[in-house]
């Protein structure tokens, strides 16, 4: 999967321009605050209709600016397709090809795109929601529909809460009992997803963080879902298990004020040796860790036979150590993909730099080509 083509507007503090990308490495190099980030953001979002920064839409329409767009053109399995997303307030609208898209579904998986970014080797020892945010962008590859239910789930989630908080005490069990079912239909499907991610993942991440820390560390994954999920369930079961047990917490919840079990507390620990990752390893350790999650996602895609996805790299090569961040860009280059990079030094990339087909140099929002 290649992005020849990149064309935004009014997109962040990007000036509205057209990009031509290599098929090979690409790297942009600029200071802090330039848009290196917001042009990584513009292929993500392209690609799953999310921000990986911001959750809502109008946080991407440049200051001053009505509306934004992004328009790429893209090689799938050697086809090449055009692909536009238009940004007007809180509505997006689709375009495939010149042709309007009339639902998500139609559009979602064109273009497949990773993202690696500080927050996420930070994720290790973060808080809950940064690993499970890396669980929904990783299923979402597998499984477009995921974010759908990632979405109505987090829907549902707060208009139930909104209930529980109704301090007159007026909201009825019946419109409670409503929001219960959708939660349990959608949640049962996100931590089912989640917990099967996990599984697939597992020995790419052992095997992956072996070769970064050039050690034989033996990494397992644990999964913790934030309620009792069965062993071998179908998702018929275990929907019909959330549903009981959130009808059990009913009381507890109206007090509290809120739900308090379901997929918002989805977790997961990595362990080395037995230990958690989490609380007795160094902060190289953990880095180390979150890379090979991250890596392990695109190694299952291209072993499944799936068209390799386009990888993005924001600045993290600032965040490793030399020689972890060298094998970081060893393994980056053996999958074949198409790789954007960004830095404000191009010496913290060493080797990379050496092998980029294109360098971009970004200030104050333009993006031009290095030598060109």
């Amino acid at each position: 999967m290649i992005v020849r083509s990149v064309r935004v507007g009014h997109f962040r503090n990007l000036v509205s321009q057209t990009i031509q990308l290599s098929s090979g490495i690409n790297l942009f190099v600029g200071g802090n605050g330039q848009g290196k980030t917001n042009f990584l953001e513009a292929i993500y979002f392209q690609s799953t209709l999310r921000s990986f920064r911001s959750a809502r839409l109008r946080d991407l329409i440049q200051h001053g600016s009505e509306n934004a767009e992004v328009e790429s053109g893209v090689d799938s399995e050697g086809v090449p397709i055009r692909l536009r997303v238009f940004i007007d307030g809180q509505v997006r609208r689709l375009w495939l090809g010149g042709k309007a898209v009339r639902s998500a579904g139609e559009y979602l998986g064109l273009l497949r795109a990773v993202a690696f970014t500080p927050d996420d080797l930070a994720m290790v020892k973060g808080a809950p929601s940064l690993r499970r945010r890396f669980l929904d962008r990783a299923a979402f590859l597998f499984q477009a529909s995921h974010l759908d239910d990632v979405r109505d789930f987090q829907t549902a989630l707060r208009a139930r809460n909104r209930l529980l908080q109704d301090a007159s005490g007026r909201s009825s069990d019946v419109e409670l009992e409503s929001f219960t079912e959708t939660l349990a239909a959608c949640g049962a499907r996100v931590s089912t997803n989640r917990s099967r991610l996990l599984q697939r993942l597992e020995s790419s991440v052992a095997s992956i963080l072996n070769r970064i820390s050039e050690g034989r560390l033996e990494a397992r994954i644990r999964f913790e879902p934030g309620w009792r999920m069965g062993e071998g369930t179908d998702l018929e079961g275990e929907t019909r298990s959330l549903a009981c047990q959130m009808e059990s917490k009913l009381r507890r919840d109206r007090k509290r004020g809120s739900t308090s079990i379901g997929p918002q507390l989805d977790d997961f620990e990595v362990l080395l040796s037995g230990d958690s990752v989490r609380r007795l390893a160094s902060q190289g350790q953990q880095r180390a860790v979150a890379v090979a999650l991250m890596l392990s996602v695109v190694e299952e895609i291209v072993s499944s036979g799936g068209e390799s996805p386009v990888i993005l790299l924001d600045d993290v090569s600032s965040e490793l150590e030399l020689r972890r961040r060298e094998r970081l860009f060893e393994l980056v280059s053996e999958f074949g993909s198409q790789v954007l990079v960004t830095s404000t030094e191009l010496d913290l990339l060493g080797a990379l730099a050496d092998d980029a087909s294109a360098r971009f140099q970004i200030e104050s929002g333009r993006i031009l080509p290095i030598g060109g």
